[in-house]
């Protein structure tokens, strides 16, 4: 995938349990990110509340996937890449990523991460 651009990504749940599964959330429980030996992001949850269902049978989720660092800092600083124009992250460099599914709390087992390549613009 080109840095600065977007997969779009779903998580697939099969809930087999025989009954909808009712959590606390916010918006989406899942997120996707690239993951690199030297890069590990911060997933951040919006802070609502309000009961998410996850229905039995198949249901899947959008979880765009960014090739864009997560956070960013307007001021030069060790801790997050210097914000772009208009306050927007910087795509990442390329290199090799792993895909890894993040969620708030622990609702189903973690999949395995995808191997995603990501090239320059």
């Amino acid at each position: 995938m080109e840095a600065g651009s977007f997969l779009a990504g779903r998580v697939v749940v099969e809930n087999n349990t025989g009954r909808a599964i009712r959590v606390p959330g916010c918006g989406t429980l899942f997120q996707v990110a690239l993951v690199s030996s030297t890069y590990h992001p911060t997933v951040g949850w919006t802070q609502c509340l309000r009961t998410v269902t996850i229905p039995t049978g198949e249901s899947s989720y959008p979880a765009p996937v960014p090739a864009i660092y997560r956070f960013c800092s307007e001021e030069p600083q060790a801790s997050a890449p210097t914000c772009m124009f208009g306050g927007h992250p910087p795509p990442l460099p390329p290199g090799d990523y792993r895909a890894v599914v993040f969620q708030e709390g622990h609702l189903i087992p973690f999949p395995p991460a995808v191997t995603v390549r990501v090239t320059p613009p």
